[in-house]
Order: structure tokens, then C-alpha cells, then sequence
């Protein structure tokens, strides 16, 4: 579970100061004020340290390659250029949650050659597990090992490749302390695996799929792969059916998910259907009575369906990022998401840090917190807003009713004053029709 966050001179944001996630977190904002440069800091680092190029210090991303984030050259992501011209980025992880049992990644980097980056220091593990790199000149590192205050050298092979693992020949330099370190590095690679990442465009509906024979490991950033889970669990649930026995773990996820779009009034039931005996299969939605392919029901089921197969699908420990998972919803479906990453964070441990401009999701979170159903410790809520070329982050402070005290005024429009305002042309219309 990530816990912290800090960025420093990255993209729109001079500094965020330190960020509290939680089991659940919701960033709010106007457009263009920075709330999606937060998740891309985290996706940056993810396809960094899972890239396959050791030169790279930072991945600022290829579209050709299918990076989840594409952010052009240094230049095009410092952009107030304090803190001697470096980019920073600080997160912490921990299983338990809790700050003292956490692993911290804390790297700052410069601009480089051809417009990439070199990292300038990193401070990555936890405690006498960890390390600490600083460059001091060309492509040469001076190195620490977890705590020690001696310095264990400086060299070329000191460079972390990718930002986080050494070579080996460096490890063989270092001994022991090397198969101590050798360590950092995976765990931090599989917290960041954890990550699954929905975009805020996300593939639409077809009329037949193409399926594997298997469950997808992913979804995919776009949600591409969500029916393909839906198929896998359909076709198992329909297997056991057929042959007389219980419904396997992997038929729930259909079930669950037909679930929650019958509570958001989007549908009564999902079902498969295979095209023949081909690898072609069909998703059916039915709904007061009829069944209709997917591709003919409104677009609000195809873009939803990713978001609750990913709250779903996803393994415990797992973190979910999504951006507008509210896209062509109608209000009862937007503000059920609120519980929907509730229940499935208190049930299963998955976590969710979600970027939307939903109040009708923000307005059920207020509620869930008035219910006991969601705690403080539980959900964190920040506000984004820009001030000239800065961004500038609010944390909302709820109480145990969930009412907020510091709500920026009029982000979601002033509903009392319009309320006012039809009043009074109301009683003014009425006056007129009387003096006629």
C-alpha cells in the first residue's frame, strides 16, 4: 500500500509537500490543475524500474511502445525550475500501512544529454535495508549502504540501473553487503506491479470478442481486457453448470459485477455467449426483461464495466488507479462508485487513489463517513487548484459526519444560490401572472 507522496518540480507542481494516501483517495480539482501529473509521477517511476533499457534513468515514456505515460524530455516536465533544476519524486510504501514499517523511494534527477534525465541521488529501501546513491561526477556514484555513515566507494558500477538495481558487478564489490542490498530493489519492483492503472479514455463496447481461452493477468490502461475477464468467468461459471458442479472462485467476478451494475440501475444481469464453436464470444447485458448485445446499450455500461472489473479483479495488496470513473454515468450510478471503493478496500485490501470531478460521488463518500461505513484513517480527500502557473493542493478536513470545513466555494456551483435564485424569479413570475 503506498502511504506518502511528495513531488518536487515536476511538470505544474513547484512542490506538493508531503501527501497522506490512504486505503481510499479522492482528487478533486478544476482542469488542468495538476491532479493527473500526481498519478503520472507514480506510473513514470512503474515503467521505469519495469523497462528493459539500463540507460534510462527516467522512462519519460514511447507511445509506440505502449508506456502508460508519455511526458516528452526533461525540459517538458521541469517547469519552475527551483531546487537547482531537479525533478524530485519521494514515495513510501508498507504493508500495514504504518509510516514505521514503511520503505521509502526518494530520487532527484538532473537534465542529461538529448533531453533525458540522470538520476542525481536516490535514498531507496527500509532502514538496514536500504541505501543511499549521490553522483558526484560524470556517471560516477558515491554509495551507502542502509544506515552506515562510511561511504563504501565511488564508481561507475555505483550507478543504479533503471533507478533502483545494481549491477553486478557492483554487488560483487560490495560482498556481503551487496546480497543485503540486491534485495532493495524487487521489493520495490513488486509494489509497483501492484499498480493497475484505468485511464480516463477507455475502449468502447464491440459487438463480439476474441478470447484466449484464459483469465487476463491485467486489464489493460484502456480497460481493454475487462470483458475478456467476463468471458473467462462466464465460461467457467457456465462449465460448472454444465457439469453439475459448484460455481470456481473465477465465475464470482461476473456475478459480483452484474451486481453492481444492477445496484447503479445499469443492469439486471451479464451473461456470455460463444459465436459458434469459434474463439468468438459475445457479452449480453439484460435489462427489464430484454437481453441486448453490449454494443447497443448506452455507452455508460462500457465505461464503467472496466472500473468495477478492476476494483474486482484485482488481488489484496493491490493498488487501483483510476481517472474519471464517473465518464457518461448518470448521478446514482457516480455516487455508487463511492461505495463500491469502499467496500471492496474494507473487504479485500485493495487500494484506490481516484481522480474525478464527480460531487455525486464525493457527496456518497460524505455520507459513507456519516455512516461509520468510512473512517478518517480510511479516505483521504484533496483539492487541486492552480494559482497562476502553480498547483496548489487542500486537503479536505471531514469530520465523523463527513462534512467539510474547508470546501473550496463553488467547485461544484453554488446549489443554494441557484436555488435562491429560481425562488425569486418564481415568486416575480407569479406576481406578474396575478396583475394581469
Amino acid at each position: 500500500m503506498l502511504i506518502h507522496l511528495k513531488l518536487d518540480n515536476f511538470k505544474i507542481w513547484k512542490t506538493t509537500g508531503p501527501i497522506r494516501l490512504a486505503p481510499v483517495t479522492l482528487l478533486l480539482g478544476t482542469n488542468s490543475s495538476g491532479k493527473s501529473s500526481l498519478i503520472q509521477s507514480l506510473l513514470l517511476i512503474r515503467q521505469t524500474v519495469k523497462g528493459d533499457d539500463p540507460s534510462l534513468d527516467l522512462n519519460f515514456g514511447d507511445p509506440e511502445a505502449g508506456d502508460s505515460v508519455t511526458l516528452g524530455r526533461f525540459t517538458d516536465v521541469v517547469t519552475h525550475r527551483v531546487y537547482g533544476n531537479q525533478i524530485g519524486i519521494e514515495f513510501r510504501w508498507s504493508k500495514t500501512g504504518e509510516a514505521t514499517d514503511s520503505a521509502i523511494f526518494s530520487a532527484h534527477y538532473s537534465q542529461g544529454r538529448d533531453g533525458l534525465a540522470v538520476l542525481a541521488d536516490l535514498h531507496l529501501g527500509r532502514g538496514r535495508q536500504g541505501f543511499t546513491v549521490k553522483r558526484y561526477k560524470e556517471n560516477a556514484y558515491r554509495l551507502w549502504v542502509a544506515d552506515q555513515s562510511r561511504m563504501r566507494g565511488q564508481s561507475e558500477d555505483f550507478r543504479p540501473q533503471r533507478s533502483f538495481a545494481f549491477s553486478v558487478a557492483a554487488l560483487d564489490r560490495l560482498e556481503r553487503d551487496g546480497i543485503q542490498i540486491d534485495n532493495v530493489g524487487p521489493q520495490l519492483l513488486d509494489e509497483l506491479g501492484r499498480i493497475i492503472y484505468l485511464g480516463p479514455v477507455r475502449r468502447l463496447a464491440q459487438r463480439d470478442y476474441v478470447w484466449s481461452g484464459r483469465m487476463p493477468t491485467t486489464i489493460g490502461d484502456d480497460g481493454s481486457k475487462a470483458v475478456d475477464a467476463l468471458i473467462a468467468s462466464g465460461v467457467a461459471g457456465k462449465l460448472a453448470t454444465k457439469k453439475r458442479r459448484p460455481r470456481p472462485p473465477e465465475a464470482r467476478l461476473i456475478d459480483e459485477t452484474a451486481a453492481w451494475l444492477n445496484r447503479m440501475d445499469l443492469a439486471d444481469n451479464l451473461s456470455v455467449k460463444q459465436l459458434g464453436s469459434s474463439t468468438r464470444y459475445e457479452l449480453l447485458v439484460t435489462r427489464q426483461g430484454e437481453t441486448s448485445n453490449i454494443k447497443d446499450v448506452g455507452v455508460g455500461v462500457s465505461q464503467v464495466l472496466p472500473v468495477i472489473v478492476a476494483a474486482l479483479h484485482a488481488p489484496p495488496g493491490h493498488i487501483v488507479i483510476v481517472e474519471e470513473p464517473e465518464s457518461h454515468l448518470h448521478p446514482l450510478a457516480e455516487s455508487l462508485l463511492a461505495e463500491l471503493f469502499a467496500t471492496v478496500s474494507k473487504e479485500r485490501g485493495v487500494q484506490f487513489i481516484i481522480e474525478t470531478h464527480s460531487e455525486h460521488l464525493f457527496r456518497r463518500m460524505q455520507t459513507l463517513f456519516a455512516k461509520q461505513q468510512v473512517l478518517k484513517s480510511d479516505c483521504a480527500m484533496y483539492f487541486v487548484e492552480r494559482e497562476g502557473n502553480e498547483a496548489k493542493l487542500r486537503e479536505l478536513e471531514a469530520n465523523d459526519y463527513g462534512a467539510v470545513a474547508n470546501w473550496p466555494p463553488n467547485f461544484f456551483g453554488d446549489s443554494l444560490a441557484e436555488t435562491r435564485e429560481q425562488a425569486r424569479l418564481m415568486f416575480e413570475r407569479q406576481k406578474l401572472e396575478r396583475q394581469k
